[in-house]
Protein backbone atom coordinates (compact mmCIF):
# COMPACT_ATOMS: atom_id res chain seq x y z
CA UNK A 1 0.00 0.00 0.00
CA UNK A 2 1.51 3.32 -1.28
CA UNK A 3 2.04 5.97 1.24
CA UNK A 4 -0.51 8.08 -0.58
CA UNK A 5 -3.24 5.33 -0.55
CA UNK A 6 -2.12 5.23 3.55
CA UNK A 7 -2.59 8.95 3.63
CA UNK A 8 -6.32 8.67 2.23
CA UNK A 9 -6.82 6.15 4.56
CA UNK A 10 -6.01 7.57 7.54
CA UNK A 11 -7.69 10.46 7.03
CA UNK A 12 -11.06 8.85 5.88
CA UNK A 13 -10.95 6.92 9.25
CA UNK A 14 -10.72 10.15 11.65
CA UNK A 15 -13.98 10.52 13.91
CA UNK A 16 -16.06 13.72 13.49
CA UNK A 17 -18.84 15.46 15.86
CA UNK A 18 -22.29 16.55 14.56
CA UNK A 19 -23.38 18.90 17.14
CA UNK A 20 -23.61 16.48 20.41
CA UNK A 21 -22.72 13.20 18.27
CA UNK A 22 -19.40 11.71 17.12
CA UNK A 23 -19.24 9.46 14.11
CA UNK A 24 -16.78 7.09 13.65
CA UNK A 25 -15.47 7.67 10.33
CA UNK A 26 -15.72 10.22 7.09
CA UNK A 27 -18.17 7.77 5.15
CA UNK A 28 -22.31 8.45 5.10
CA UNK A 29 -24.95 6.50 3.10
CA UNK A 30 -26.63 9.35 1.29
CA UNK A 31 -30.99 9.49 1.19
CA UNK A 32 -32.48 7.53 -1.68
CA UNK A 33 -35.93 6.31 -2.33
CA UNK A 34 -34.31 3.38 -2.81
CA UNK A 35 -35.53 1.70 0.93
CA UNK A 36 -38.84 -0.36 -0.87
CA UNK A 37 -41.28 0.45 2.74
CA UNK A 38 -44.45 -1.17 2.96
CA UNK A 39 -47.34 0.05 0.71
CA UNK A 40 -48.97 1.87 4.42
CA UNK A 41 -45.41 3.15 4.60
CA UNK A 42 -43.81 1.11 7.38
CA UNK A 43 -39.96 0.13 7.19
CA UNK A 44 -40.47 -3.67 5.41
CA UNK A 45 -37.81 -6.44 6.30
CA UNK A 46 -36.28 -4.90 2.61
CA UNK A 47 -35.74 -1.76 4.95
CA UNK A 48 -34.12 -2.87 7.24
CA UNK A 49 -31.92 -5.60 4.98
CA UNK A 50 -30.62 -2.64 2.87
CA UNK A 51 -29.77 -0.32 5.74
CA UNK A 52 -28.53 -2.84 7.89
CA UNK A 53 -25.74 -4.13 4.83
CA UNK A 54 -24.79 -0.72 4.47
CA UNK A 55 -24.10 -0.28 8.36
CA UNK A 56 -21.79 -3.42 8.15
CA UNK A 57 -20.47 -2.19 4.86
CA UNK A 58 -18.73 0.50 7.08
CA UNK A 59 -20.75 3.52 6.92
CA UNK A 60 -20.21 5.75 9.53
CA UNK A 61 -23.53 7.16 9.48
CA UNK A 62 -26.44 6.49 7.54
CA UNK A 63 -29.49 8.87 5.95
CA UNK A 64 -32.51 7.48 5.18
CA UNK A 65 -34.70 8.77 2.04
CA UNK A 66 -37.37 8.11 0.33
CA UNK A 67 -39.55 9.52 3.54
CA UNK A 68 -42.42 11.84 3.81
CA UNK A 69 -43.02 14.30 7.19
CA UNK A 70 -46.54 15.30 5.73
CA UNK A 71 -49.88 13.33 4.24
CA UNK A 72 -49.64 16.06 1.62
CA UNK A 73 -46.23 15.24 0.52
CA UNK A 74 -46.87 11.77 0.58
CA UNK A 75 -50.48 12.15 -1.33
CA UNK A 76 -48.30 14.10 -3.87
CA UNK A 77 -45.42 11.75 -4.22
CA UNK A 78 -44.18 11.05 -7.86
CA UNK A 79 -43.34 7.43 -6.48
CA UNK A 80 -44.01 5.05 -4.24
CA UNK A 81 -44.35 4.08 -1.57
CA UNK A 82 -42.55 6.39 1.10
CA UNK A 83 -41.63 6.18 4.15
CA UNK A 84 -43.88 7.96 6.83
CA UNK A 85 -43.71 10.44 9.73
CA UNK A 86 -46.91 12.17 9.39
CA UNK A 87 -48.72 10.64 12.29
CA UNK A 88 -47.86 8.82 15.11
CA UNK A 89 -48.70 5.00 14.09
CA UNK A 90 -45.28 5.02 12.15
CA UNK A 91 -43.09 5.13 15.38
CA UNK A 92 -42.96 1.67 16.21
CA UNK A 93 -42.21 0.28 12.78
CA UNK A 94 -39.54 3.07 12.70
CA UNK A 95 -37.91 2.22 16.08
CA UNK A 96 -37.97 -1.47 14.79
CA UNK A 97 -35.62 -0.48 11.73
CA UNK A 98 -33.27 2.13 14.29
CA UNK A 99 -33.00 -0.40 16.85
CA UNK A 100 -31.88 -2.74 13.98
CA UNK A 101 -29.50 -0.28 12.92
CA UNK A 102 -27.99 0.53 16.10
CA UNK A 103 -27.05 -3.10 16.50
CA UNK A 104 -24.12 -2.55 14.58
CA UNK A 105 -23.01 0.79 16.57
CA UNK A 106 -24.03 3.19 13.20
CA UNK A 107 -26.12 6.28 13.76
CA UNK A 108 -28.86 6.72 11.33
CA UNK A 109 -31.08 9.94 10.61
CA UNK A 110 -34.09 10.98 9.41
CA UNK A 111 -34.47 13.14 6.32
CA UNK A 112 -37.40 15.17 6.59
CA UNK A 113 -39.05 15.74 3.69
CA UNK A 114 -42.60 17.88 3.78
CA UNK A 115 -43.07 18.42 -0.37
CA UNK A 116 -41.97 17.43 -3.46
CA UNK A 117 -43.00 21.17 -4.35
CA UNK A 118 -42.70 21.23 -8.13
CA UNK A 119 -41.82 18.08 -8.76
CA UNK A 120 -45.11 16.44 -7.09
CA UNK A 121 -48.34 15.63 -8.80
CA UNK A 122 -51.08 17.93 -8.44
CA UNK A 123 -55.06 16.42 -8.05
CA UNK A 124 -58.29 17.36 -8.43
CA UNK A 125 -58.48 20.81 -5.53
CA UNK A 126 -54.60 19.75 -4.41
CA UNK A 127 -52.69 21.70 -6.57
CA UNK A 128 -48.44 21.52 -6.17
CA UNK A 129 -47.05 24.04 -4.07
CA UNK A 130 -43.51 26.19 -4.24
CA UNK A 131 -42.50 29.49 -3.35
CA UNK A 132 -43.84 31.01 -6.84
CA UNK A 133 -45.69 29.11 -10.04
CA UNK A 134 -42.33 28.21 -11.84
CA UNK A 135 -42.75 24.53 -13.44
CA UNK A 136 -40.12 22.19 -14.08
CA UNK A 137 -38.32 21.44 -17.37
CA UNK A 138 -36.26 18.77 -17.71
CA UNK A 139 -35.23 17.80 -21.35
CA UNK A 140 -31.65 16.85 -23.63
CA UNK A 141 -29.35 18.09 -23.60
CA UNK A 142 -29.56 18.47 -19.46
CA UNK A 143 -30.02 15.10 -18.79
CA UNK A 144 -27.37 12.58 -17.34
CA UNK A 145 -25.98 9.05 -18.76
CA UNK A 146 -28.71 6.58 -19.87
CA UNK A 147 -31.69 8.72 -19.70
CA UNK A 148 -33.64 9.97 -21.78
CA UNK A 149 -37.55 12.22 -21.79
CA UNK A 150 -38.36 11.90 -25.91
CA UNK A 151 -39.69 15.53 -26.72
CA UNK A 152 -38.62 16.84 -23.17
CA UNK A 153 -41.26 16.93 -20.61
CA UNK A 154 -42.49 20.21 -18.36
CA UNK A 155 -44.08 19.72 -15.27
CA UNK A 156 -47.36 21.38 -14.10
CA UNK A 157 -47.45 24.74 -13.06
CA UNK A 158 -47.16 25.15 -9.29
CA UNK A 159 -49.32 27.49 -6.93
CA UNK A 160 -47.28 30.22 -4.54
CA UNK A 161 -47.49 28.52 -1.46
CA UNK A 162 -49.56 31.18 1.06
CA UNK A 163 -48.13 32.09 3.83
CA UNK A 164 -50.76 30.27 6.04
CA UNK A 165 -49.78 27.19 4.32
CA UNK A 166 -45.89 27.91 5.14
CA UNK A 167 -46.81 27.75 8.96
CA UNK A 168 -48.23 24.75 8.52
CA UNK A 169 -45.94 23.31 6.90
CA UNK A 170 -43.65 24.60 9.51
CA UNK A 171 -45.74 23.05 12.28
CA UNK A 172 -46.16 19.59 10.21
CA UNK A 173 -42.32 19.44 9.99
CA UNK A 174 -41.55 19.98 13.45
CA UNK A 175 -43.86 17.43 14.57
CA UNK A 176 -42.32 15.04 12.55
CA UNK A 177 -38.88 16.05 13.90
CA UNK A 178 -40.51 14.74 16.74
CA UNK A 179 -41.48 11.20 16.02
CA UNK A 180 -38.22 10.65 14.20
CA UNK A 181 -36.90 11.44 17.47
CA UNK A 182 -39.43 9.62 19.82
CA UNK A 183 -38.44 6.28 16.96
CA UNK A 184 -34.62 6.58 18.34
CA UNK A 185 -33.32 8.66 15.40
CA UNK A 186 -29.65 9.83 15.98
CA UNK A 187 -30.70 12.97 13.88
CA UNK A 188 -32.36 14.80 10.91
CA UNK A 189 -32.19 16.51 7.71
CA UNK A 190 -34.34 18.98 6.43
CA UNK A 191 -34.44 18.30 2.49
CA UNK A 192 -33.94 21.94 0.52
CA UNK A 193 -33.01 20.75 -2.42
CA UNK A 194 -33.21 19.95 -6.11
CA UNK A 195 -36.64 21.88 -7.15
CA UNK A 196 -38.55 20.25 -3.49
CA UNK A 197 -40.62 22.94 -2.03
CA UNK A 198 -38.16 24.42 0.57
CA UNK A 199 -35.48 24.47 -2.07
CA UNK A 200 -37.67 26.79 -4.85
CA UNK A 201 -37.43 29.78 -1.71
CA UNK A 202 -33.47 29.61 -1.84
CA UNK A 203 -32.53 31.07 -5.77
CA UNK A 204 -34.05 33.80 -7.52
CA UNK A 205 -34.67 31.86 -10.32
CA UNK A 206 -37.19 30.15 -8.61
CA UNK A 207 -38.45 32.83 -6.46
CA UNK A 208 -39.79 36.34 -7.15
CA UNK A 209 -42.24 36.52 -4.33
CA UNK A 210 -42.42 40.14 -2.65
CA UNK A 211 -43.13 39.12 0.44
CA UNK A 212 -41.01 38.53 3.49
CA UNK A 213 -40.07 35.38 2.15
CA UNK A 214 -38.76 36.55 -1.45
CA UNK A 215 -36.00 39.15 -2.53
CA UNK A 216 -33.06 39.32 0.05
CA UNK A 217 -31.13 36.47 0.95
CA UNK A 218 -32.20 36.49 4.50
CA UNK A 219 -35.68 36.69 3.13
CA UNK A 220 -35.48 33.50 0.97
CA UNK A 221 -34.13 31.83 4.02
CA UNK A 222 -36.58 32.50 5.70
CA UNK A 223 -38.80 29.61 5.58
CA UNK A 224 -35.83 27.46 6.75
CA UNK A 225 -34.67 29.58 9.44
CA UNK A 226 -38.31 29.79 11.06
CA UNK A 227 -38.13 25.98 10.74
CA UNK A 228 -34.57 25.31 12.42
CA UNK A 229 -35.82 27.45 14.91
CA UNK A 230 -39.01 25.81 15.79
CA UNK A 231 -36.95 22.76 15.90
CA UNK A 232 -34.14 23.70 18.04
CA UNK A 233 -36.99 24.43 20.43
CA UNK A 234 -38.50 21.24 20.45
CA UNK A 235 -34.72 19.11 20.33
CA UNK A 236 -32.30 21.30 22.02
CA UNK A 237 -28.71 22.04 21.03
CA UNK A 238 -27.09 19.00 20.53
CA UNK A 239 -29.70 16.93 18.46
CA UNK A 240 -28.12 17.27 15.34
CA UNK A 241 -30.24 18.90 12.86
CA UNK A 242 -28.96 18.97 9.22
CA UNK A 243 -29.60 20.42 6.17
CA UNK A 244 -29.20 19.07 2.44
CA UNK A 245 -29.29 22.17 -0.02
CA UNK A 246 -28.81 22.86 -3.73
CA UNK A 247 -25.08 24.51 -4.25
CA UNK A 248 -25.93 25.93 -7.76
CA UNK A 249 -28.17 25.88 -10.08
CA UNK A 250 -26.12 25.09 -13.22
CA UNK A 251 -28.46 27.46 -15.60
CA UNK A 252 -28.11 30.43 -17.51
CA UNK A 253 -30.64 32.17 -15.26
CA UNK A 254 -30.01 30.68 -12.25
CA UNK A 255 -28.11 31.22 -9.03
CA UNK A 256 -24.22 30.51 -8.45
CA UNK A 257 -22.23 28.92 -5.32
CA UNK A 258 -21.85 32.38 -3.28
CA UNK A 259 -25.99 33.14 -3.84
CA UNK A 260 -26.57 29.64 -2.11
CA UNK A 261 -23.92 30.10 0.23
CA UNK A 262 -25.06 33.68 1.15
CA UNK A 263 -28.51 32.30 1.79
CA UNK A 264 -27.14 29.16 3.96
CA UNK A 265 -24.96 31.06 6.25
CA UNK A 266 -28.42 32.66 7.56
CA UNK A 267 -30.11 29.95 7.64
CA UNK A 268 -26.70 28.08 9.72
CA UNK A 269 -26.81 30.67 12.25
CA UNK A 270 -30.25 29.25 13.48
CA UNK A 271 -27.78 26.14 14.70
CA UNK A 272 -27.35 23.69 11.64
CA UNK A 273 -25.55 20.55 12.74
CA UNK A 274 -24.35 20.28 9.33
CA UNK A 275 -24.78 21.39 5.60
CA UNK A 276 -25.09 18.63 2.98
CA UNK A 277 -24.11 19.80 -0.23
CA UNK A 278 -26.52 19.10 -3.35
CA UNK A 279 -25.44 20.03 -6.63
CA UNK A 280 -27.59 21.52 -9.62
CA UNK A 281 -31.61 20.32 -9.84
CA UNK A 282 -33.87 18.88 -11.99
CA UNK A 283 -33.32 21.09 -14.78
CA UNK A 284 -29.44 20.60 -15.00
CA UNK A 285 -29.30 16.82 -13.84
CA UNK A 286 -26.49 16.12 -15.84
CA UNK A 287 -24.41 18.02 -13.36
CA UNK A 288 -26.55 16.20 -10.57
CA UNK A 289 -26.31 13.00 -11.71
CA UNK A 290 -22.28 13.35 -12.72
CA UNK A 291 -19.69 10.15 -13.82
CA UNK A 292 -17.09 12.39 -12.58
CA UNK A 293 -15.68 12.20 -9.23
CA UNK A 294 -15.19 15.86 -7.52
CA UNK A 295 -17.32 17.50 -10.47
CA UNK A 296 -18.81 19.71 -7.48
CA UNK A 297 -14.86 20.34 -5.79
CA UNK A 298 -14.09 21.85 -9.79
CA UNK A 299 -17.86 23.97 -10.09
CA UNK A 300 -15.83 25.63 -6.69
CA UNK A 301 -19.45 25.08 -4.51
CA UNK A 302 -17.91 23.51 -1.13
CA UNK A 303 -14.87 26.32 -1.76
CA UNK A 304 -17.80 29.16 -1.46
CA UNK A 305 -19.30 27.31 1.37
CA UNK A 306 -16.48 27.23 3.45
CA UNK A 307 -15.53 30.88 3.35
CA UNK A 308 -19.18 31.89 3.93
CA UNK A 309 -19.39 29.17 6.94
CA UNK A 310 -16.15 28.50 8.40
CA UNK A 311 -17.32 25.79 10.90
CA UNK A 312 -20.05 24.19 10.07
CA UNK A 313 -19.38 20.69 8.89
CA UNK A 314 -20.34 20.03 4.70
CA UNK A 315 -21.10 17.03 3.47
CA UNK A 316 -19.71 16.03 -0.12
CA UNK A 317 -21.76 14.73 -2.61
CA UNK A 318 -20.69 12.95 -6.34
CA UNK A 319 -16.78 11.93 -4.52
CA UNK A 320 -16.07 8.63 -4.88
CA UNK A 321 -12.22 8.96 -5.15
CA UNK A 322 -10.65 8.38 -1.96
CA UNK A 323 -7.42 10.61 -2.48
CA UNK A 324 -9.63 13.30 -3.84
CA UNK A 325 -12.26 12.75 -0.38
CA UNK A 326 -9.08 12.59 1.77
CA UNK A 327 -7.48 15.76 0.18
CA UNK A 328 -10.82 17.77 0.19
CA UNK A 329 -10.96 17.12 3.50
CA UNK A 330 -7.48 18.29 4.75
CA UNK A 331 -7.94 21.38 3.03
CA UNK A 332 -11.16 22.00 5.00
CA UNK A 333 -13.67 21.70 1.97
CA UNK A 334 -15.69 18.57 3.39
CA UNK A 335 -16.16 16.86 6.71
CA UNK A 336 -18.62 14.20 5.54
CA UNK A 337 -18.22 11.86 2.24
CA UNK A 338 -21.76 11.21 1.05
CA UNK A 339 -22.24 8.22 -1.01
CA UNK A 340 -25.21 7.04 -3.23
CA UNK A 341 -24.64 5.40 -6.16
CA UNK A 342 -21.50 3.66 -5.15
CA UNK A 343 -23.29 2.10 -1.91
CA UNK A 344 -25.71 0.60 -4.17
CA UNK A 345 -22.97 -1.23 -6.68
CA UNK A 346 -20.95 -2.23 -3.06
CA UNK A 347 -22.25 -1.96 0.24
CA UNK A 348 -18.83 -2.50 1.33
CA UNK A 349 -16.93 -0.21 -0.20
CA UNK A 350 -16.15 2.10 2.97
CA UNK A 351 -14.90 -1.14 4.47
CA UNK A 352 -12.82 -1.44 1.52
CA UNK A 353 -11.51 1.91 1.74
CA UNK A 354 -10.46 1.94 4.87
CA UNK A 355 -9.00 -1.05 5.20
CA UNK A 356 -6.72 -0.99 2.52
CA UNK A 357 -8.80 -3.42 0.24
CA UNK A 358 -9.73 -1.18 -2.54
CA UNK A 359 -8.43 -3.44 -5.36
CA UNK A 360 -11.55 -5.44 -4.06
CA UNK A 361 -13.78 -2.25 -4.65
CA UNK A 362 -17.15 -3.28 -7.34
CA UNK A 363 -17.34 0.56 -8.87
CA UNK A 364 -20.24 1.58 -9.71
CA UNK A 365 -20.16 1.76 -13.68
CA UNK A 366 -22.69 5.05 -13.97
CA UNK A 367 -25.10 3.75 -16.27
CA UNK A 368 -28.00 5.05 -14.14
CA UNK A 369 -30.31 2.14 -14.66
CA UNK A 370 -31.48 2.66 -10.75
CA UNK A 371 -32.46 6.29 -11.67
CA UNK A 372 -34.45 4.78 -14.35
CA UNK A 373 -35.98 2.31 -12.20
CA UNK A 374 -37.13 4.85 -9.96
CA UNK A 375 -38.57 7.09 -12.31
CA UNK A 376 -40.40 4.54 -13.64
CA UNK A 377 -41.54 3.91 -10.16
CA UNK A 378 -40.44 0.39 -9.97
CA UNK A 379 -37.69 -1.37 -7.11
CA UNK A 380 -34.45 0.35 -7.55
CA UNK A 381 -31.57 -2.49 -8.86
CA UNK A 382 -28.35 -2.40 -9.75
CA UNK A 383 -26.17 -3.59 -12.63
CA UNK A 384 -23.13 -4.21 -10.69
CA UNK A 385 -24.61 -5.69 -7.78
CA UNK A 386 -27.38 -8.64 -8.37
CA UNK A 387 -28.02 -8.44 -4.44
CA UNK A 388 -28.89 -4.63 -4.28
CA UNK A 389 -32.89 -4.61 -3.86
CA UNK A 390 -33.24 -8.09 -2.50
CA UNK A 391 -31.11 -8.32 0.45
CA UNK A 392 -34.12 -9.71 2.70
CA UNK A 393 -35.09 -12.29 -0.10
CA UNK A 394 -31.59 -13.47 -0.08
CA UNK A 395 -31.32 -13.81 4.00
CA UNK A 396 -34.61 -16.15 3.92
CA UNK A 397 -37.30 -13.94 3.20
CA UNK A 398 -40.01 -15.10 0.86
CA UNK A 399 -40.65 -13.71 -3.31
CA UNK A 400 -44.06 -13.93 -4.45
CA UNK A 401 -44.26 -15.39 -7.98
CA UNK A 402 -46.26 -12.65 -9.25
CA UNK A 403 -43.54 -10.33 -7.92
CA UNK A 404 -40.52 -12.01 -10.35
CA UNK A 405 -43.01 -12.26 -13.33
CA UNK A 406 -43.42 -8.65 -12.89
CA UNK A 407 -39.75 -7.86 -12.05
CA UNK A 408 -39.16 -9.34 -16.28
CA UNK A 409 -41.52 -7.31 -17.44
CA UNK A 410 -39.89 -3.68 -15.50
CA UNK A 411 -36.65 -5.78 -16.84
CA UNK A 412 -37.80 -5.08 -20.11
CA UNK A 413 -38.54 -2.00 -19.98
CA UNK A 414 -35.93 -0.15 -18.29
CA UNK A 415 -33.92 -1.89 -21.15
CA UNK A 416 -35.43 -0.36 -23.60
CA UNK A 417 -35.96 3.21 -22.24
CA UNK A 418 -31.61 2.87 -21.32
CA UNK A 419 -31.08 2.10 -25.56
CA UNK A 420 -29.81 5.55 -27.48
CA UNK A 421 -31.47 3.67 -30.56
CA UNK A 422 -34.61 2.98 -29.42
CA UNK A 423 -34.67 6.33 -27.23
CA UNK A 424 -33.64 8.38 -30.35
CA UNK A 425 -36.70 7.25 -32.76
CA UNK A 426 -39.07 8.00 -29.95
CA UNK A 427 -37.43 11.39 -29.39
CA UNK A 428 -38.08 12.16 -33.40
CA UNK A 429 -41.53 11.14 -33.57
CA UNK A 430 -42.42 12.98 -30.01
CA UNK A 431 -40.50 16.51 -31.56
CA UNK A 432 -42.53 15.99 -34.64
CA UNK A 433 -45.72 16.36 -33.32
CA UNK A 434 -45.05 18.46 -30.81
CA UNK A 435 -44.88 20.56 -33.62
CA UNK A 436 -47.57 19.28 -35.98
CA UNK A 437 -50.26 20.16 -32.66
CA UNK A 438 -48.35 23.86 -32.77
CA UNK A 439 -49.23 24.18 -36.62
Amino acid sequence: MSAETATATEILSTPWRINGLTIKNRYVLSPMAVLQPTEDGHPSDQTIAFLTTRARGGAGLLIIGGAVATERGNEEAPFRPLMRFDTDEFIPGLRRMVDAVHEYSVPIFAQMFPSFGAMGVPDKGRPTRAASPKPVRMAAPRLPYGFYIPGGRTNPTPDEITKEEISEVQEQTVAAVSRARAAGFDGVELGAHMRYLYSSFLSPRTNWRTDEYGGSAENRARILTDTVRAIRSEVGPDYPVGLRMSTNDHLPDGQGPEGFAEVAAVIEKEGLGYIALSDANYESMDDNVTSQSGAILDHGEPQAFRAAMPTVPLLLSSTYDPQQCADAIDAGFADGIMLARQMLADPEFPNKVLQGRQDEIVWCDHHNTCLRRLIFNVPVRCRKNPAMGRESVLAGAKEPISVKLQSRAQNLLIAATGSPFLMGIADKLVTAGQKASKN
